[in-house]
């Protein structure tokens, strides 16, 4: 079954299965993280070793500086995070869609 990539807030990898999470569902895929990386179109971003996230979905973020750091997303109570690694280009990313509105 396929589904709208607009619709696709993450995908997020636990033990090997791949899911693709929506507001409403979660439908598991058979690609790895890195074929994603490759194939998503540039609005998607890999925010953790685990997720992929649509960065047109991303409300907040909350800064943790000990940890990782908490990504909120638009319309729903679903929440990822995004590792210390990823959180400076994360917010490069998101600012510059910022300007691009």
């Amino acid at each position: 079954r396929s589904i709208p990539l607009d619709s696709i807030l993450f995908f997020e990898t636990s033990d090997s299965c791949i899911s693709a999470h929506t507001a409403q569902s979660v439908y598991e895929t058979t690609y790895r993280l890195y074929e994603l990386e490759e194939l998503l179109p540039g609005y998607f971003m890999r925010i953790s070793k685990s997720t992929i996230i649509n960065l047109n979905h991303v409300y907040s973020i909350s800064r943790n500086l000990t940890s990782s750091s908490a990504v909120q997303l638009r319309n729903t109570h679903k929440q990822v995070f995004v590792s210390r690694h990823y959180y400076k280009s994360l917010k490069e990313r998101l600012e510059e869609k910022r300007k691009c509105i």
